[in-house]
C-alpha cells in the first residue's frame, strides 16, 4: 500500500447484506480436520462483494500453525469499481478464541491498485494482519501532531527483515502505518505483479504484515507457500511466520490467503 499526498484510505466496509452474512454461519468455530490433524476455527463471516470474507486460524497440537483470510468466490464480483486512495477497507473478525498477538484483520481492495505506477496498479488485496488494537490503529491519523515524527521513528535495524526498504516517512498511509517492501520481489525486477509480502511500522516497531495478492493470480486458484525473512528481533512477542500462502481450497470452496508455518 502508499500513500501520496492528498490521498487517504477508505475507512469502514460499505452496506452489509444480512443473507451473505448467513453463510457459513454454522461452521464459525472448532471445525475438526481429523484426529491429530490441524483444527480450524473461523471468525464471523463479513459481506464482501456478492459474496463473504472470514478470518480462519489452524491450530496444530495447541498451538497457532496458520492465520488467514478466506474469501468465498462471490467475494470476487460486484466490488467496487471507482479509484480509492488506500482502497476500500472491510475488518474481518478473528476467530474468538484467537491466541496470537495479531488483534486486527484489515482487508483492502483496490481496484485500480496504488501506487508505484506499473508495478501495483492492477486490482489486488492488501491482507493486512495488524498487532495493535484497533484504537490504535486508528489513532496513525495527521490529525495527530506527532504523525510525522512517528513516521519517521523507524524500527531498529535487528527488527528489520533483510532486503526490506522503507518507503519515504512522508508516504506513511493513515489508519495504517507506514511501508517496508521487498528489495528483491520480482515486481522491482521486470516481472509483473502476482503476490508479494510487505511490512509495516510505526513509531518504532514493525505493527502488521500484508501478503498482497493480485485478482488475476487469485483466478488461476493457486497453491504457492513463500517464504519470508525473519529479522534478528521482535519487538513484539508472538507467533511470526516463516511464510505465507495463497491458495484454492477445494474443501471448503474458497480462497485462502494467511500466513503459515507460524512460530513463536
Amino acid at each position: 500500500m502508499r500513500y501520496e499526498p492528498g490521498g487517504w484510505m477508505g475507512r469502514r466496509p460499505v452496506a452489509v447484506a444480512a443473507a451473505a452474512l448467513a453463510v457459513a454461519l454454522a461452521s464459525c468455530k472448532g471445525e475438526p480436520t481429523g484426529t491429530g490433524q490441524p483444527t480450524a476455527d473461523y471468525g464471523a463471516p463479513i459481506a464482501v462483494g456478492s459474496g463473504t470474507a472470514r478470518s480462519y486460524l489452524l491450530m496444530q497440537n495447541g498451538v497457532p500453525a496458520e492465520l488467514g483470510v478466506a474469501l468465498s468466490p462471490g467475494a470476487l464480483d460486484s466490488l467496487p469499481t471507482a479509484a480509492k486512495m488506500g482502497g476500500y477497507e472491510y475488518l474481518v473478525p478473528l476467530p474468538a478464541d484467537n491466541p496470537t498477538q495479531y488483534q486486527v484483520i484489515g482487508l483492502n481492495w483496490n481496484p485500480t491498485g496504488h501506487p508505484p505506477a506499473g508495478i501495483y496498479t492492477v486490482p489486488h488485496f492488501d491482507f493486512h494482519f495488524y498487532m495493535i488494537s484497533l484504537a490504535a490503529k486508528d489513532s496513525i491519523n495527521p490529525a495527530n501532531p506527532a504523525f510525522a515524527t512517528e513516521a519517521a521513528n523507524l524500527p531498529a535495524a535487528s527488527y528489520q527483515p533483510a532486503n526490506y526498504v522503507a518507503d519515504p516517512t512522508a508516504n506513511a498511509v493513515p489508519l495504517m502505518g507506514l511501508h517496508w517492501h521487498d528489495s528483491t520481489a520480482v515486481e522491482y525486477h521486470g516481472q509483473p505483479f502476482t503476490r508479494t509480502y510487505i511490512e509495516g511500522s510505526w513509531n518504532g516497531e514493525f505493527i502488521f504484515a500484508e501478503p498482497m495478492v493480485a485478482v488475476a493470480y487469485l483466478l488461476t486458484r493457486p497453491d504457492t507457500v513463500v517464504p519470508v525473512p525473519s529479522p534478528a528481533q521482535h519487538s513484539i512477542a508472538g507467533y511470526y511466520p516463516a511464510a505465507y500462502r495463497v491458495s484454492w481450497n477445494e474443501a471448503s470452496n474458497e480462497w485462502r490467503v494467511g500466513l503459515v508455518q507460524l512460530t513463536h
